[in-house]
């Protein structure tokens, strides 16, 4: 129950950062941007009716497109998100924050990592952004194309009118406020989860291995090998480990064999018992 609140309160947030982002700094700025509310910024100047009013019944529609070609446990993950964030976009919006904001790079910049974390957290608490996720989803469900390829076409497609329609800057600083919020988004994702992959290449696997288990307290797999140059079987030894173990561990292997080959390779996110599943004796 407790991680449940905690998921809905991670996607909660991140839907109020969201409707900072566009509300004190997008919009304001008449950035070029992409997605639903991309689509209904196109949309308000053609309909007689607020932003958030339209964005609300474009989620409406997506969000009832996927509950029914996708389902009900798809679309409860969309349903925060797709009919919160509009009213929070209306809240937002009344906010006049034009002299923190009056620097268009500062503004970019800061809806990027408004942005970025906000989509981060929805995606923490296992939650979806909605838009045009769904038809991405659709089409891969019925016609077996990739959601990020659809959602891909459908941003640029929206973008490239923004393009058209307001000035070569403003569709630039929303291309930055994209790059940023992607990059934060991974890094909100992977937050307190980065690990590393160890490859220790040694003759003296056997002596290693007992070190790695008992003395560093971490798991490790062998892999079969066969050394280039003399053609020899061997052993490799894989570890996964956290970010304060990297040296340790190298410290422990060339105490034992100077001459090993370690490689040390960045690992985003790690899946599996001993990481995200309590271990059982």
């Amino acid at each position: 129950m407790k991680h449940l609140w905690l998921s809905w309160l991670e996607i909660l947030i991140g839907t109020i950062l969201c409707a900072c982002a566009f509300g004190l700094f997008i919009l304001p700025q008449s950035f070029a941007a992409g997605g639903a509310t991309g689509l209904s910024m196109i949309l308000v100047n053609y309909l007689p009716f607020s932003l958030s009013s339209i964005l609300l019944v474009v989620n409406t529609v997506l969000f009832l497109l996927g509950l029914v070609f996708l389902g009900i446990p798809f679309a409860m993950k969309t349903a925060i998100v797709s009919f919160a964030f509009p009213v929070l976009l209306g809240l937002v919006s009344r906010i006049d924050f034009s002299t923190a904001a009056s620097d268009p790079f500062l503004s970019a910049v800061l809806a990027g990592l408004f942005l970025g974390v906000g989509g981060g957290l929805v995606l923490r608490g296992n939650g979806s952004n909605g838009g045009f996720d769904i038809l991405g989803m659709i089409a891969k469900k019925y016609y077996k194309l990739q959601p990020s390829l659809i959602m891909y076409c459908l941003d640029l497609i929206v973008i490239l009118y923004h393009a058209m329609n307001i000035p070569v800057m403003n569709t630039i600083y929303g291309l930055v406020v994209i790059l940023i919020s992607n990059l934060t988004v991974t890094e909100v994702l992977t937050y307190g989860r980065n690990v590393a992959k160890i490859m220790i290449f040694s003759r003296k696997y056997e002596e290693i291995r007992p070190v790695i288990l008992n003395d560093l307290d971490n798991g490790m797999t062998y892999l079969n090998g066969v050394t280039g140059y003399e053609q020899k079987e061997t052993k490799v030894i894989v570890t996964v480990v956290p970010y304060n173990k990297i040296n340790p561990v190298k410290k422990a292997v060339l105490g034992i064999d100077p001459e090993a080959f370690v490689v040390v390779e960045n690992v985003r996110s790690v899946l599996g018992r001993g990481y995200t599943m309590e271990l059982r004796s």
